[in-house]
């Protein structure tokens, strides 16, 4: 017998990750804890408060509102959001979303008299999205770009790419050409790493075949003898969309200068420093 079969005898089991990544509190929460940065956990939570008739359903942004989390003044139950679901619960309804307000998002069914009365409150697309959470949670492990360099990891961007020294070009990780594309002068492309972050080589030889598969250090490629910009370069950009939303980038200097956060670090937090 399984555990919620035990807790909870005669239920489905639950739906999504066994744990949140991260309790989320709203600005001005009663805890007086920081307001929770945005994410993709953020818009799990919309979407399931929305289905339980909690909110109304719109194209949800990820983040956490004071408005949200302890509802719209006027006593409407359409508008009191996470503290009218608590309440409904038997929560304390502070508007914050810790464990036990999580497992019961895990356990609800959508009521009668509403679109889609008898499923769960967490549908497909917010599962996804909760289990994107604890991918970002997690910093993944990067590689240098040329041999004998330093973790991507341990790199800051100075633009929108950026360079490094003239060098057989590796992969950071493993790899997938996703597009072609062209630099001035040599060749470039797109390519999208296992860990949810995507990349753009320039300055190079030529470019690999989209849809081909480059193992962790494995040579992608080789910098252009060109003396553009000071000499023999590559350009490596590296884009957060896939895992942080559209839109979203690492910060970056735009002069070619070094001082930006270390990408690792705006990795480890989950968002940009």
């Amino acid at each position: 017998m399984n555990w919620w079969q035990k807790a909870y005898p005669g239920q489905s089991p639950p739906v999504g990750p066994d744990e949140l990544e991260r309790a989320i509190y709203a600005p001005g929460n009663p805890s007086g804890k920081p307001a929770s940065s945005d994410g993709p956990d953020v818009v799990a939570i919309k979407r399931a408060v929305s289905r339980l008739g909690r909110w109304p359903w719109q194209a949800f942004d990820d983040t956490y509102s004071a408005a949200f989390a302890r509802g719209k003044s006027g006593g409407n139950v359409g508008d009191s959001g996470v503290a009218g679901f608590q309440r409904q619960q038997g929560i304390q309804a502070t508007g914050n979303v810790g464990d036990e307000t999580y497992q019961a998002l895990r356990y609800a069914i959508i009521p009668a008299g509403l679109p889609n009365a008898g499923a769960r409150a967490f549908d497909g697309p917010a599962v996804d999205l909760l289990e994107r959470s604890h991918e970002l949670a997690v910093c993944p492990k990067l590689g240098p770009v040329h041999a004998a360099g330093k973790s991507l990891l341990d790199h800051d961007c100075t633009h929108a790419t950026g360079g490094i020294p003239r060098k057989a070009i590796i992969a950071p990780e493993k790899i997938t050409v996703s597009a072609q594309s062209s630099s001035n002068p040599g060749d470039a492309f797109y390519a999208d790493g296992v860990s949810g972050l995507s990349y753009w080589f320039g300055h190079l030889t030529s470019s690999p075949a989209t849809g081909r598969v480059f193992d962790v250090g494995e040579v992608v490629g080789y910098v252009l003898d060109h003396d553009v910009g000071g000499g023999p370069h590559v350009h490596v950009g590296v884009n957060v969309e896939r895992l942080w939303g559209n839109g979203k980038q690492l910060t970056h200097r735009t002069n070619y200068s070094h001082g930006a956060p270390l990408i690792g670090k705006q990795l480890e937090a989950g968002r940009p420093l």
